[in-house]
């Protein structure tokens, strides 16, 4: 299918096609060259033959997906959906499948794996395997351990169940401003997803344009590698002329997890105190439904009411939504399909009866928060007690939402902190003092347990809460602070009073190195440490029969004990991204490949870095893109991921947004055209952003050759210097201004099937080459075009250092060489083919010298006017490259 692609600096893919079903070609088929590995290994976890691919750690996972029928499910899920739907399922699985023939999976990891095609179910596998372990299902395992071994005398199970019930860190942040309190008078919606960091990222920058003019859409926002679409987090561009550039307006919309009780354990009758015994009752499968109509709606959706729209028809996972759109308008609902359960904290003997009727979409009329805390309504804005005048939280009847029993405390009422203290009207720019928040509003009631301590930690500790207790990489309050929550933590979790959690959970042995996190106690005390120490109900007979109980101060006081005995320094000092890699094993080399970035914050934090809490210091999860829409000007939308566009080590992309996500920062979002670069998805030509070295070739003793894409404003003026030679004849620009030259190669520059390049000796500009599809020139015309032809022209600007270099006569002896090895680099290209002017006998013995065979004379209408020319050949075995 036909689809052009452009990239921009950063080298985030933008697609266009002319047909919906053509640009899923085209996503699929950028993402098997950005992410080949990634998505290779999903699509194996998917299909239940992880372990072809990771060995024995992929064993349990393959156990685990045909337990639960991954596979099936998938299967079921595509027969049901519509025709379009699959049809464009279809489309985005066959652009995967080209793309990693193209060289998307020439990665050593996959050099014994055999291709396979993808199948049409194959992304809705993808999205299922990565969110099966997403859902609420292993904390209902946990409760259910808790129930089966923690008995508390003469208090109730749920209040039991409720020590743990805080997940620390899980979940993500969003938040909308209306219009009224920004500086252009239109909504903003921001915000940032919390998940397992992953290298390279679990979410994938990306624009897709459709140019059809019966649905034409324009939308870029963060696509799940492996999944069509941008379901997530999207700004599109609206309007009958947005394909084309022309912007009449645009809606975006931003999700968290809404941490509803979504998937039921249910035992099915036989014996519920059996874990081996239980299934998952999942809506997904249950409803042949993942949601996939939604998934492309939602690129069709030209209002914050027709998002809305869409997500009515989103099942899993259950997520909350904020959406917005240029008209004004901000709506927040909850989308996804939740059991109607009547007991949400452990397994049932059956699945429930039917859904829970979600409310309806919500105006916004000031500000929304949502930030995986309990819904509840909020104070009037004259007693709510936050700071400041701007906007607040004032969303009718929250409660309606509260469909589960996990929340997190802190992060909401941060950020509503935040947006209420703002001084001036909100904008793009405003909001990096929000995804950049470090402050731990839980901190001051663990340092509570610390009033009576007269140590000089105690003091520090109390000093930094009396401060903000801000959790910045550079402080070592900080890292004293996080050492002694988790010495706190693995103390209370060692408590006598703990010891029955520490028993065998019952789950099948072979899932241990999937299920076993689910039922690790330090963990989960860790996610629960302030209801553990606040709850002096917790009172369990001993083995003696005395009464057991935990001290609060007297643990708190020991931690700080042994904190304060350990390693000094700050908190960057031990606290970096831990990435998770695509296959067991490889890890090393794809974390040697990126640049150390130490990061601030930790799980309790608006910027969510951290992991599992009393287990180690690094971030093993946290912001995986972050994001601000302005409906304004989309153009003035920020985003940004960790790492960078592509997945493959040692690229230039691989991790160029690091540094800036580190730092809580954010890009600006590019789409204009004239900022984009376009590619050649054949695999003939190199690309690069304007002025990249593509190609690099040491000479021995005569140097090194280098090839750049040419930047056609910064290099008009050597252009320009070598075209007005009388030498330069034959080239047909020598009235051309330098403006003029520059525009010329502008135009070049826009089109996907032609290239030039500024070929530097030692950094000296010395040739120009332009490079060329022959099926979209006008040569086509004069000759057979075959497969993997590449057509090419070259102009010798100067000699370069060849006197630097003593031997060297004739600088063509070093260049014309490495030009014609230059040439070849495209792992596409199967021939060269040249069309000099007949008359120009120069250019016509030096292809000679290169291997050229001189071909028949044509006669076709080039772009400079009328034009004979004498075709040459020269193939890749002629040229002794072989095989790529």
């Amino acid at each position: 299918m036909d689809f052009d692609l452009f990239r921009d600096d950063l080298g985030i893919p933008h697609v266009r096609a002319a047909s919906e079903t053509a640009l899923a070609y085209g996503q699929g088929w950028v993402t098997a060259q950005d992410r080949g590995l990634q998505i290779e290994a999903d699509r194996m976890r998917a299909e239940e033959r992880y372990a072809e691919l990771a060995g024995a750690a992929g064993a349990a996972w393959d156990r685990f997906a045909a337990r639960e029928r991954l596979a099936d499910t998938a299967r079921a899920i595509h027969d049901a959906a519509a025709p379009a739907d699959r049809a464009w399922l279809a489309a985005y699985a066959d652009g995967v499948s080209a793309g990693l023939l193209a060289g998307g999976r020439d990665v050593p990891e996959l050099a014994g794996v055999p291709h396979r095609p993808w199948e049409p179910w194959t992304p809705i596998g993808v999205f299922l395997a990565t969110h099966v372990l997403f859902n609420g299902f292993p904390a209902i395992l946990w409760r259910a351990h808790v129930a089966r071994h923690l008995h508390v005398p003469g208090v109730p199970l749920e209040r039991v169940l409720g020590l743990f019930a805080a997940e620390a860190g899980s979940g993500s942040n969003a938040w909308a401003v209306h219009g009224a309190f920004t500086a252009s008078g239109s909504p903003l919606v921001a915000g940032d997803p919390h998940r397992t960091l992953e290298l390279p990222g679990p979410y994938q920058q990306v624009r897709l344009v459709c140019t059809d003019p019966a649905a034409p859409y324009d939308v870029l926002g963060f696509a799940f590698p492996g999944v069509p679409g941008v379901p997530h987090f999207a700004h599109a561009a609206s309007g009958p002329g947005a394909a084309a550039g022309s912007v009449a307006g645009s809606v975006a919309w931003g999700i968290t997890n809404a941490a509803a009780h979504h998937v039921e354990v249910v035992s099915d009758g036989a014996d519920s105190a059996d874990p081996g015994a239980w299934r998952l009752s999942w809506p997904a499968r249950e409803l042949s439904d993942v949601g996939v109509a939604a998934w492309r709606g939602l690129l069709h959706a030209r209002t914050a009411r027709d998002v809305a729209d869409a997500f009515a028809g989103w099942v899993d996972p259950v997520n909350r939504v904020l959406t917005a759109d240029s008209t004004g308008e901000v709506l927040s609902l909850t989308a996804g399909r939740v059991p109607a359960a009547t007991d949400r904290a452990l397994p049932a003997p059956k699945p429930a009866d039917g859904y829970v009727t979600l409310p309806a979409p919500t105006r916004v009329t000031q500000v929304a928060v949502d930030a995986n805390e309990r819904p509840v309504t909020q104070a009037p804005a004259e007693l709510d007690g936050r700071p400041g005048y701007g906007p607040r939280d004032v969303r009718p009847d929250r409660e309606a939402h509260d469909l589960g029993w996990s929340y997190v405390p802190h992060r909401a009422e941060r950020i509503r902190q935040i947006l209420a203290a703002a001084e001036r009207p909100e904008s793009p720019g405003t909001q990096a003092r929000v995804h950049g928040d470090t402050r731990d509003l839980g901190a001051a009631a663990l340092v509570a347990h610390l009033a009576g301590d007269a140590s000089a930690a105690a003091v520090r500790l109390r000093a930094w809460v009396a401060e903000g207790a801000h959790v910045e990489a550079g402080s070592a309050d900080a890292a004293l602070y996080m050492r002694w929550r988790d010495a706190l933590t693995h103390r209370i979790a060692r408590h006598p009073v703990l010891a029955p959690l520490h028993v065998p959970h019952g789950q099948d042995p072979a899932l241990e190195p999937l299920l076993g996190a689910v039922f690790d106690v330090p963990t989960a005390v860790g996610a629960g440490l302030a209801h553990l120490l606040a709850a002096d109900w917790l009172v369990v007979d001993g083995p003696d029969g005395q009464p057991l109980r935990i001290d609060p101060a007297a643990e708190a006081s020991a931690a700080l004990a042994e904190a304060a005995d350990q390693a000094s320094g700050t908190w960057g000092d031990v606290h970096v991204p831990a990435p998770v890699a695509p296959v067991p094993g490889v890890a090393g080399a794809y974390t040697a490949a990126v640049r150390p970035a130490p990061v601030s914050g930790n799980n309790e934090t608006v910027r969510c870095t951290g992991g599992s809490p009393g287990m180690a210091p690094t971030a093993y999860r946290g912001s995986v893109a972050r994001y601000v829409w302005d409906l304004a000007d989309r153009a003035g939308s920020r985003w940004g991921v960790p790492y960078g566009a592509d997945g493959r080590p040692g690229t230039a992309h691989f991790d160029d947004q690091h540094a800036t996500w580190a730092a809580a920062g954010t890009v600006p979002v590019v789409t204009d055209l004239d900022r984009l670069y376009a590619v050649d998805t054949t695999g003939r030509l190199l690309n690069g952003a304007r002025g990249a070295q593509v190609w690099r070739r040491d000479v021995g003793p005569h140097g090194v050759v280098t090839a750049h894409m040419l930047d056609p404003e910064a290099d008009a003026d050597v252009l320009h210097r070598w075209f007005t030679q009388p030498r330069a004849a034959f080239w047909g620009m020598g009235e051309h201004t330098r403006d003029e030259v520059a525009a010329t190669y502008a135009f070049v520059e826009s089109l996907p099937t032609h290239h030039a390049y500024l070929v530097r000796w030692d950094g000296e500009p010395v040739a120009l080459v332009q490079a060329y599809h022959p099926e979209h020139d006008p040569v086509a015309a004069a000759y057979d075009v075959a497969p993997g032809d590449l057509g090419l022209h070259f102009f010798l600007g100067g000699r370069g250092p060849v006197a630097r270099h003593g031997a060297v006569q004739d600088p063509w002896a070093v260049l014309g060489p490495a030009l014609r090895d230059f040439l070849f680099a495209g792992a596409g290209t199967r021939r060269l083919v040249g069309e000099p002017d007949a008359r120009n006998e120069k250019a016509l013995r030096r292809m000679a010298a290169l291997g050229f065979t001189a071909g028949e004379e044509v006669f076709f209408e080039s772009a400079q006017g009328p034009k004979t020319a004498r075709m040459a050949y020269l193939t890749r075995e002629e040229a002794g490259r072989g095989t790529p």
